[in-house]
């Protein structure tokens, strides 16, 4: 079977970023079969400029423009009813979800984390560590440190091929790859919806986030979005 993983992106208009967001994507991502730029913006300047710039191309790229700006809540809504009713050439078991303001530091083939979530199904995502960013990781030395400072548990897995990291600390909407199962879950309504949506999904004492990689690996990806622009999150 061809594993293939389609990308949605979501943007909410900051082409300075996504500029550099989809090429480094496109040099480093390896597995994919398609994509789709979920464009929360409002401005039809700027869905001109990411019509002009992504659409076609090595990934076949196409463009999903909401007719106003929405806020984070919504648009992910509409992030997961495009999941749920993918009509892409290729069946799929899971979706790679890339925010417009990450950079990649390294290759990372998709076909290796679909064969971990498809053989795991307590797991619920394998997101992409990225450097640390809010003031408590930088302090404790890295995003999974700090949220070991709060009590969270990470530990290391293996097939004996790959490795990853698992934990119950939070869903993040930040590089990853979901599977089909998650998406069955309604996104929340309302501000801090990936906290809560997290929340939902550890109600089920089974189940598991993952991080893709061993602890001592550097980031996998680099987050570029100095300015929030978006709103509702």
């Amino acid at each position: 079977m061809i594993v293939v993983v389609p990308i949605i992106c979501l943007t909410n208009g900051r082409p300075e970023c996504i500029s550099k967001t989809i090429p480094s994507a496109q040099r480093h991502l390896s597995g994919v079969a398609g994509m789709v730029i979920v464009d929360d913006s409002g401005d039809p300047t700027y869905g001109q400029w990411l019509a002009d710039e992504f659409i076609g191309g090595p990934w076949d790229g196409k463009v999903l423009h909401l007719p106003e700006p929405n806020g984070y809540w919504q648009a992910m809504r509409q992030v997961w009813a495009l999941a749920r009713h993918w009509a892409g050439p290729y069946d799929t078991t899971s979706f790679f979800l890339l925010e417009d303001d990450f950079t990649f530091n390294a290759d990372v083939n998709l076909d290796a984390l679909v064969g971990v979530l498809d053989s795991h199904p307590y797991l619920t995502q394998i997101a992409l560590k990225r450097q640390p960013w809010f003031g408590n990781e930088h302090s404790h030395g890295g995003m999974i440190e700090a949220l070991e400072a709060q009590g969270q548990t990470f530990t290391e897995a293996t097939d004996g091929e790959h490795t990853w990291i698992e934990h119950r600390a939070c869903f993040t909407g930040n590089p990853c790859l979901i599977p089909r199962r998650t998406f069955e879950r309604d996104w929340p309504e309302g501000d801090w919806s990936e906290s809560r949506f997290g929340k939902l999904l550890f109600a089920d004492a089974g189940a598991r986030g993952a991080y893709w990689g061993r602890r001592t690996d550097p980031p996998l990806v680099e987050h570029i979005g100095h300015h929030r622009v978006g709103t509702a999150y």
